[in-house]
């Protein structure tokens, strides 16, 4: 090796570029048996930089020990290999072995030996996965810099065409997750979950703006029965701001915001990102901090997952629009029911309601909350067919009136099912299982405990309760206090004992709705 190597001032006109941020080194690993070869290398590149990131030199003295240096770092960028070690053919071995049976195929292998005849480049370089040989007697001081600096270039654009590939791959699989969910709030949470792997950041905070992305004032608010909403994703230290009494103009990434809304695109900053994405509908933003400036591979990851993103919006506006049409279809099948019987439409609203909180109270998901919200209004339906002077009879009904009302239940299901729409196969379950009980003395099929679906169990206790709070016909309404006895005493029985405990430990909420949605005077 040359004395060119020993020269103090190699590097002096090297630019330096400051940098704030200490980023990673790149791992050189030097294979070779003399110490002296080490001491001199490592003195050569100390003062060494490639994309502001110096080296970080790591040593082995035999074929082995380079083989264990592999195994206790997954990112070697390149390997500066003697061929003469414990054997004649160390060196040539050791390389096949990272290539064939580690399998790393990136870091750039430097062959150097002193002793080239025994080793002809010629054939070395046909017969192993090498991408440079030196003789140590020709290696000065700047063909080892072109060297490195060679061996690393290569290695980061590898490394960013495998980064690109894997990215992609993630893309595919992140879009997959986020369009597997229809529901606009769980679609949002789900895209910014695959944002945060795609990217490695983390601390997140979600906020959801219900009314329209301006550069106005805005107030959360909340509608159970409003399904087009704004969101604003964002991490960091954002984490902290609360979802109640927000306004836009307290928000610290306003001015991105702002920049965002007017071009109707993503906005990239050095360390700030501000992800837009909008249909018909809805529109959503995704406001990231990162540490360090982006690079070029993941900003393309970003905007080619944002495009995925988009059109899954436009699929979330599809489906919300046939959910719309079917509960139109519902409404319309309600007011029937209500039309022909003496119960008012605020009956279904609150038995919805409840049964919406029930099943939040049980457990189900979002999804499951709201098919039954909106689908427990059709649980009568079957009424349609009961005659008159039995729907709407004053007093108490005979044997044989009793037998026509409860053929309304089995009417209601066969009204219903096969339709293959989400909310009508829903209703077509409540309609046929809400007059069941626990027991299995209830009708039409006599159906018992958990074998009742957990629609029907629900819409049971609902309708219920529902009922005796209210006048009919037949009964003036029952005092608070008698009905709450009464669904105590049928836990088990008429109804399913865990949603009776859900139900009084949370009666208030109950109440609350009954007075929300009291019937007019």
């Amino acid at each position: 090796m040359s004395d060119d190597l020993f020269s103090d001032d190699f590097f002096a006109d090297e630019e330096k570029v400051e940098t704030s941020v200490p980023l990673k080194p790149w791992n050189v690993l030097i294979v070779d048996d003399e110490e002296e070869i080490h001491r001199v290398t490592k003195m050569a590149l100390n003062k060494f930089e490639f994309e502001n990131r110096p080296l970080n030199f790591i040593c082995a003295k035999s074929a082995k020990e380079g083989q264990q240096a592999f195994l206790d770092h997954q990112d070697i960028a390149m390997v500066l290999l003697d061929v003469v070690m414990e054997t004649e053919h160390a060196g040539l071995e050791l390389a096949k072995w990272i290539r064939d049976e580690h399998g790393d195929l990136n870091v750039r292998i430097v062959l150097r030996t002193g002793q080239p005849g025994q080793s002809p480049e010629q054939a070395v370089i046909k017969d192993y996965d090498i991408n440079d040989y030196k003789a140590k007697t020709e290696l000065t001081a700047q063909k080892l810099y072109t060297s490195t600096l060679t061996a690393l270039r290569a290695y980061q654009h590898i490394m960013i065409l495998e980064r690109s590939k894997l990215g992609m791959e993630q893309v595919v699989k992140a879009t997959k997750n986020v369009m597997d969910k229809l529901g606009f709030v769980a679609f949002s949470k789900a895209a910014l979950e695959q944002i945060i792997t795609l990217i490695n950041v983390s601390d997140t905070m979600l906020l959801d703006i219900s009314d329209h992305l301006t550069t106005d004032t805005a107030i959360i608010e909340v509608d159970p029965y409003k399904h087009t909403a704004q969101m604003i994703c964002g991490t960091g230290v954002f984490q902290e701001v609360k979802q109640q009494n927000t306004y836009f103009d307290e928000l610290p990434f306003q001015q991105l915001l702002n920049r965002a809304l007017e071009s109707e695109a993503s906005v990239f900053d050095e360390q700030e990102i501000l992800i837009y994405c909008t249909s018909a509908h809805h529109s959503v933003v995704f406001y990231i901090v990162t540490e360090q400036s982006l690079g070029q591979v993941d900003r393309h990851l970003l905007e080619v997952f944002t495009e995925n993103l988009v059109v899954g919006l436009k699929n979330i506006d599809l489906n919300e629009q046939m959910k719309r049409s079917q509960r139109e279809v519902i409404y319309r099948l309600t007011e029937v029911v209500e039309n022909r019987s003496n119960e008012t439409g605020y009956h279904v609203k609150r038995v919805a309601r409840y049964c919406e909180l029930l099943g939040r109270l049980y457990g189900l998901d979002e999804e499951e909350c709201e098919i039954i919200l909106f689908a427990s209004p059709l649980h009568d339906i079957g009424k349609v067919g009961t005659p008159d002077r039995v729907l709407n009879k004053p007093g108490k009904l005979d044997a044989d009136e009793w037998a026509i009302m409860q053929t309304h239940a089995e009417a209601g299901q066969n009204m219903l099912e096969g339709s293959d729409l989400e909310l009508l196969d829903a209703g077509a379950i409540i309609a046929g299982t809400h007059h069941e009980r626990w027991d299995g003395t209830g009708y039409p099929k006599g159906t018992s405990g958990e074998n009742i679906p957990i629609y029907g169990r629900i819409c049971s206790l609902a309708d219920i309760f529902d009922a005796l709070c209210s006048k009919r016909v037949y009964k003036d309404p029952w005092s608070i206090e008698d009905v709450f006895k009464y669904i105590q005493s049928e836990s088990g029985k008429f109804f399913d004992p865990k949603l009776v405990e859900l139900f009084l430990a949370n009666k208030d909420q109950f109440l609350k709705i009954r007075e929300e949605l009291k019937d007019p005077e």
